[in-house]
């Protein structure tokens, strides 16, 4: 498997497969692909397993790309403006990420969901419950909102992040939510009223721009909103360009 990226805030991923070759991908993220690029559409894993990816926010049926007779070329686009993130997954090693985060991966990477270890982290944290889950061995891609920005952790070190902003992490991070401190900072400090709290030892990867935080920007401009004529029409622009 080869791949290339493109772009750079709405980003194209080029992806080159052998005969004999296969990814699955997240549905609807199909940018184009040579003729001889076979499609098979399944729900992975089986009813339940997509249960749980549908409600991790992900798909319930993943798509299947196999060439036949030869290379086969295809490109897959993010559906929001940020990066695409290619991680080669080692065998046994884990990576826990945020809904919306999968792209695509190898056949050999396997594809889930889990809950959040704490419940307290899944009600607070703002990404909900349940997250996706992958495990190699085997090459992914996610993609995330704004810019990237990779933390390595080492055993017992911290760091407190938004709780929006927390894309994705190693399973060998402690992940919990926790309350800001001060009343002024709860009041007046524009953050919210939690953080989330990674402990390594392990790789964090945090985002710039939430999806939500963009979405709630853009909605301050939509018809019915007290906002200048320009400005309006910005508003709908984009987000015409959102439901695409």
């Amino acid at each position: 498997m080869k791949y290339s990226l493109q772009g750079t805030t709405m980003q194209i991923l080029n992806v080159e497969l052998e005969e004999g070759e296969k990814i699955f991908s997240e549905s609807g993220r199909l940018v184009f692909m040579s003729d001889n690029v076979k499609m098979d559409t399944e729900v992975k894993g089986g009813f339940f397993a997509g249960l749980k990816r549908k409600f991790a926010g992900e798909s319930f049926f993943m798509v299947n790309f196999i060439p036949l007779g030869g290379t086969g070329l295809m490109g897959f686009g993010s559906e929001f403006p940020g990066k695409i993130i290619p991680l080669e997954i080692k065998p046994g090693e884990e990576i826990i990420a945020q809904k919306d985060a999968f792209l695509l991966a190898e056949e050999s990477v396997k594809l889930d969901a889990t809950f959040t270890r704490k419940i307290s982290a899944g009600f607070l944290g703002g990404e909900g419950l349940i997250l996706i889950k992958m495990q190699g061995p085997g090459l992914a891609f996610f993609n995330v909102g704004g810019e990237v920005s990779q933390i390595d952790l080492k055993p017992e070190e911290k760091i407190r992040i938004d709780t929006g902003n927390l894309a994705m992490f190693d399973a060998s991070v402690d992940y919990s939510v926790e309350r800001v401190k001060g009343v002024k900072n709860i009041i007046w400090g524009g953050e919210g009223l939690f953080l989330a709290t990674c402990t390594g030892p392990g790789r964090v990867w945090v985002q710039s721009l939430p999806i939500s935080e963009l979405a709630g920007k853009i909605a301050e401009y939509l018809p019915g909103r007290k906002t200048s004529g320009g400005s309006l029409a910005a508003g709908v622009v984009l987000g015409s360009m959102m439901r695409r």
